[in-house]
């Protein structure tokens, strides 16, 4: 057996189905890319089957590349094309002649060979296989070895692709893989372009009908796509074509009946014979490009073409008509009594309604004044919106009555339309609603709305007073321990025990969750105080039985008292607000008394500013990103980069994060900096301002690890960006509180399953660094700055490091220094076997551009 025969054995006995390669196999992979996108460009077949053997032979290298057409009359024999890749084109010509005046039959020849398996061949070497009818021309040409594969679409062969090399090459059992999944995806390639150029005749077919009749002709595909779209239904539905082909039918359709359309539609396509509504006149509602909605009349029909089923609808506009129809149908089944008057105030008509509220028949109501539908006491008012009447039924029960008008079109007698309404319910319902409208529903106690408004009366007084604002210590345990019945019996007990020790002229209320605030009449300070000891008492002192358990809870108080100053409502509350938090700092369960010169609100103030800040720079993006490069120590390359979150203040100015991290966390907006972070570092892999093999570094703080909702969106991100997720990786400070281990545990293999990495960061500044080498699934220790910084002049610093190495590479992780600020502490690193250092002595922290930047792997060459 020859080489080359040796070779095409081998293909033969490869399995069926080849795979496409892994992601692992890049230069493969980007092969298949690179014919993706050559042939996406391509408009015509000859120009795609060429784009796809130009690719393939400039990227192996091969300097000869030739197309073979399936003979369409005989799929047995494959014709010659003029499509070619030469790399030299007068040193090929005779190959080429030879070739295009050769067919090829099932069995002879390479690509005969390829028409015969149905999969993709290689010879090792031309000369020694006889069943290669161009060798003399080949060897003239200097060509040696080849392979070819089939392009196929639907189970046929529709080309085969034959390229040549001038040496002989062993078979590469990945390129031919590659080769049939090329072949397979340029098979779809054509079969698209194909079907397109059916559909655009199938449009050719139907113009001329379309663009004759007033009436709207659509046409649609199987799936209900619209592929024709006539001048008459651009008129009806205000689209024009460009901005409905390809649409769904169920865009010209009320949303509410897109649904039961397009299940419609799929049991149409699946049993036909079965559709009732197939050569049917019906009549639906249409939907135009303005939101209107309008009735119409629709025939459907349907036939099949080679590329599938078709929909072809006739639609005409029906609003006229059913204009008619509903009017007359309004009037008599309206759910509101409807009469019509002339112009001397007589009832003209009315209808069924009318006789049901008043009592009267239709032949009492005709030609009676419309005033006798009212009392006495209504008959001389005007009518017009607004007025409160009074309506009286026969039996002479009155009620109150609401009157609209409205004019009669196409009316002979009838000058308008009265719409009268018993609107007895609707006054009691609002009754209700003023009253829910102050009221907290499960206290029955004010809500805030009608506190503030309560307090802002108080103050216009000037009368001496004070607010004690109050919310309940560790009220969220309850709810998330016992749920939220639990928590709001909680609520409606405090309710009620703070009503026992206010006095009768005291205003008590729940301003919302659990926060409740009382206003005092007529109190000094001392009075506030002795409310304020009450208030404590009698809130620690409830219990709530839960079964077998007595559920207690306490509150911090926030006191204010205030007399004839400027204080208004808004400032009152928002000094008890501080002054209720800085009872809280305190410990809770007790009270704070706040007046102008108090620090402790002062500082609370403050912290609360720049929470707000930091929730307003949320608001308007005015964060940026500054990262830092991370070296591998053997290298000197970066590979990392850490970055690093700043606030920008409205003048422009960069804020550090010492200044705002802090409020941040304290008033629960460090999780939307999280979030903030994490995607905009997402982006930035994705849009090119991080270099391909670089990772960068993300700090999470303690309440994100364990957030549900963060894998969601980093997932979500990812996804919609396509990278790499090992880029990412994830910092876990050791100091951050962690609240719940098992959560945390649960976040982070679910970001590790993704692909994402973990370092945890300021490795020996606490005492949780062993707990969490336990539970989390780290890459990385980030040694502690504190050990590096003197690390060349101390020797317990020197220890501590190359323990902290020698448990990572016991552990199988990497090792990160911080803090390098010199070439010295560089070199000591290296030889106690740290694998990367971060710190001024690499690089500053720069800020991270928003826009495109210069890639960042340049050699680090300093240490």
């Amino acid at each position: 057996m020859s080489a080359g025969a040796a070779a095409i054995s081998l293909s033969r006995t490869r399995k069926s189905t080849p795979t496409p390669p892994v992601s692992g196999d890049s230069a493969l992979v980007g092969l298949i890319e690179r014919v993706a996108e050559a042939t996406d460009r391509a408009d015509s077949t000859d120009a795609v089957l060429r784009a796809c053997v130009d690719q393939i032979c400039r990227w192996t290298g091969w300097p000869v590349g030739h197309v073979y057409i399936a003979d369409p009359q005989d799929r047995d024999r494959l014709l010659s094309s003029s499509l070619w890749y030469l790399g030299d084109v007068a040193r090929y010509a005779g190959f080429r002649t030879e070739t295009e005046r050769m067919p090829m039959t099932r069995g002879v020849g390479l690509p005969g060979r390829v028409l015969e398996s149905e999969r993709a061949e290689w010879i090792v070497d031309l000369s020694g296989d006889a069943n290669f009818p161009r060798n003399a021309v080949a060897a003239e040409a200097g060509l040696r070895g080849a392979f070819s594969f089939p392009i196929s679409s639907a189970g046929e062969i529709e080309a085969v692709i034959e390229c040549f090399s001038t040496r002989t090459v062993a078979p590469d059992d990945r390129l031919l893989e590659v080769a049939s999944h090329i072949g397979r995806q340029v098979g779809r390639r054509l079969a698209g372009m194909r079907s397109a150029t059916a559909l655009r005749a199938a449009e050719n077919r139907f113009t001329s009908f379309r663009e004759s009749t007033s009436d709207a002709i659509i046409t649609a595909d199987s799936a209900g796509l619209i592929v024709s779209w006539n001048s008459a239904a651009e008129r009806m539905f205000g689209y024009d074509r460009e901005q409905v082909m390809g649409r769904p039918l169920s865009v010209l359709m009320p949303e509410r009946l897109r649904a039961p359309h397009d299940a419609g539609l799929r049991r149409v396509v699946a049993k036909p014979e079965s559709a009732r509504i197939m050569g049917r006149t019906v009549e639906v509602v249409g939907k135009r490009a303005d939101g209107t909605e309008f009735p119409i009349e629709l025939s459907i029909s349907s036939w099949d073409e080679d590329e599938g089923r078709f929909f072809g609808g006739i639609i005409r506009d029906i609003s006229d008509r059913s204009r008619a129809e509903e009017q007359a149908r309004a009037l008599e089944t309206a759910p509101d009594p409807i009469v019509e008057v002339n112009a001397d105030g007589n009832i003209v008509l009315a209808n069924a309604r009318t006789e049901q509220l008043f009592g009267y028949g239709r032949s009492e109501l005709v030609g009676r004044p419309v005033q006798e539908l009212f009392a006495p006491n209504s008959r001389e008012l005007p009518l017009a919106p607004g007025v409160d009447l009074t309506g009286r039924r026969k039996d002479g029960h009155e009620f109150p009555l609401e009157i609209t008008f409205g004019p009669v079109a196409d009316g002979e007698d009838a000058v308008a339309t009265c719409i009268l309404r018993d609107v007895t319910e609707r006054r009691r319902f609002e009754a209700q609603l003023r009253h829910q409208a102050d009221h907290d529903h499960l206290t029955r106690l004010f809500n805030r709305r009608r506190f503030e408004e309560e307090l802002a009366l108080y103050t216009k007084r000037r009368d001496p007073g004070a607010v004690l604002l109050l919310d309940l210590d560790r009220f969220k345990y309850i709810n998330d321990v016992h749920g939220h019945t639990a928590g709001d019996e909680m609520v409606r007990t405090i309710g009620a025990a703070l009503r026992t020790v206010v006095g009768e002229t005291d205003v008590v209320a729940r301003l919302g969750g659990d926060e409740f605030a009382v206003l005092l009449d007529s109190a000094d300070r001392e009075a506030a105080e002795r409310a304020a000891v009450a208030v404590v008492s009698a809130v620690r002192e409830q219990r709530l039985t839960l079964g077998t358990i007595a559920v207690s809870i306490t509150a911090s108080v926030g006191v204010v008292p205030f007399g004839d100053d400027d204080l208004q409502a808004e400032g009152i509350l928002a000094a008890a607000d501080l002054a209720m938090y800085a009872a809280k700092e305190l410990g809770g369960d007790g009270f704070h008394v706040t007046d102008r010169d108090d620090e402790r609100v002062a500082g609370m103030q403050a912290r609360l500013d720049w929470a707000d800040q930091v929730r307003r720079a949320l608001d308007e993006d005015r964060f940026v990103l500054y990262w830092q490069p991370i070296v591998e120590l053997c290298s000197g390359k970066a590979t990392h980069y850490e970055l690093l979150l700043r606030m920008v203040s409205p003048d422009g100015k960069i804020i550090p994060p010492g200044a705002f991290i802090e409020p941040a966390e304290h008033f629960g907006l460090i999780g939307e900096l999280d979030r903030w972070v994490v995607k905009n570092a997402i982006h930035a892999l994705a849009d090119g301002r991080v270099a391909d093999g670089l990772r960068i570094e993300v700090n999470l703080s303690g309440r994100s690890i364990g957030d549900p909702e963060l894998p969601e969106l980093i997932e979500r991100e990812i996804e919609l960006t396509g990278i790499d997720p090992a880029r990412l990786v994830f910092e876990i400070t050791e100091t951050a509180a962690i609240t719940n281990m098992r959560d945390a545990q649960a976040f982070a293999e679910r970001l590790k399953q993704l692909g994402c990495r973990f370092a945890l960061d300021d490795f020996g500044a606490g005492f949780a660094s062993f707990y969490y080498l336990k539970h989390l699934p780290l890459d990385y220790l980030k040694i502690d700055g504190d050990f590096v910084k003197s690390l060349t002049s101390s020797v317990t610093d020197e220890v501590v490091v190359k323990a902290m190495v020698d448990i990572a590479q016991g552990l199988g992780l990497k090792t990160i220094a911080e803090f390098v600020e010199d070439a010295e502490t560089s070199t000591r690193l290296r030889e106690l076997g740290v694998d990367h250092a971060q710190g001024y002595h690499y690089g500053r922290p720069e800020p991270m551009p928003r826009a495109a930047a210069p890639r960042l792997d340049r050699v680090l060459t300093r240490g």
